[in-house]
C-alpha cells in the first residue's frame, strides 16, 4: 500500500511538473470562462480617504465572457443605468437612466475605471483574450499553486505590461492577479477569496481589487449567482440595455 501511494504521489508531482503554461493557462480558462452567467454584485469602493462608496448590480455574461452587461440596482443616483460590453470590451456602450440616452465609447476606453472602481473595462473581459494577446511563461511554483507570467504579444495594444497570474493546483482557479502597467511598476492585485463551488464551477465570493498607486481598492461580492442560465440571441444589444 505505502509503495502505491508513493508511486501515485511521484506520478502526480511528475504531471504537475509537465504542464505547460499554455495548458495550464487553458485549464484556467475552462473553469474561470461558463457559456452564461447571472450574478448579484456588491460592490464597495474605499477612496485613498477612507470614504466609502457602495453599488449593487447586476451581471449577465454570455458566450464565455464575450458578452457582457451591467445593470445597476443600487444606490438610487445609478439605479437603472447599465453598462454593455461586447467582443471582450471592444466595444462598450453607457445607459444613463435619468437622461434615456445612450453613449458610445471610443475603443481607446477599455483601460478606463468603471463607475470610478478599481476595475477597468478590460477586466471585465474574459480570459480567453489573454492566450490571443499575451505570451505566456510559468515562473517557479509557490507551493499548491502554478505562477505563470503573461507579456503582450508585439503589436498587441493591451492595458498592462505584463501579468502575474497565481493559479490553485487543485482547480486551477486563480486566487491572485498582479497587474503591471506599461512601465512593468506593480500597479494593481486582484485577490480571491471565500472560492466555493457553485453548479460545479469555483466561485470567489469575494474579490479585492487594490490599486498600488492610487491607493485605493475596491472590493465586490457576489449576492447570488447562477450558470444554469441562458439569454436570447439579441439579449446583448442595445434593446436590452435600456430595459
Amino acid at each position: 500500500m505505502k509503495s502505491l501511494i508513493l508511486s501515485l504521489f511521484i506520478t502526480q508531482f511528475i504531471f504537475c511538473q509537465d504542464l505547460t503554461a499554455s495548458a495550464i493557462l487553458d485549464s484556467m480558462n475552462r473553469v474561470m470562462t461558463p457559456e452564461n452567467v447571472k450574478s448579484t454584485i456588491r460592490q464597495i469602493i474605499t477612496t485613498s480617504r477612507g470614504n466609502e462608496r457602495e453599488f449593487e448590480y447586476e451581471m449577465f455574461s454570455g458566450s464565455k465572457g464575450e458578452n457582457v452587461l451591467l445593470r445597476y440596482t443600487k444606490p438610487n443616483v445609478v439605479k437603472g443605468n447599465a453598462i454593455l460590453m461586447k467582443n471582450h470590451s471592444d466595444d462598450i456602450w453607457i445607459y444613463f437612466q435619468r437622461t434615456r440616452r445612450v453613449r458610445k465609447l471610443a475603443s481607446s476606453s477599455k483601460n478606463q475605471k468603471v463607475e470610478g472602481s478599481d476595475f477597468s473595462y478590460e477586466d471585465f473581459s474574459s480570459g480567453d483574450t489573454w492566450k490571443e494577446d499575451y505570451d505566456n511563461k510559468r515562473l517557479l511554483d509557490e507551493d499548491d499553486k502554478y505562477v505563470l507570467e503573461l507579456a503582450p504579444k508585439p503589436d498587441v495594444s493591451t492595458s498592462y505590461g505584463k501579468m502575474i497570474v497565481v493559479i490553485r493546483k487543485s482547480d486551477f482557479y486563480p486566487d491572485i492577479i498582479r497587474y503591471f502597467d506599461k512601465n512593468i511598476v506593480h500597479e494593481k492585485t486582484l485577490t480571491m477569496e471565500d472560492i466555493r463551488n457553485i453548479e460545479g464551477y469555483p466561485t470567489a465570493m469575494k474579490m479585492t481589487m487594490v490599486n498600488h498607486l492610487e491607493d485605493t481598492k475596491t472590493r465586490m461580492e457576489i449576492v447570488n449567482s447562477t450558470y444554469n442560465i441562458s439569454y436570447p440571441d439579441d439579449y446583448f444589444t442595445e434593446r436590452y440595455l435600456r430595459e
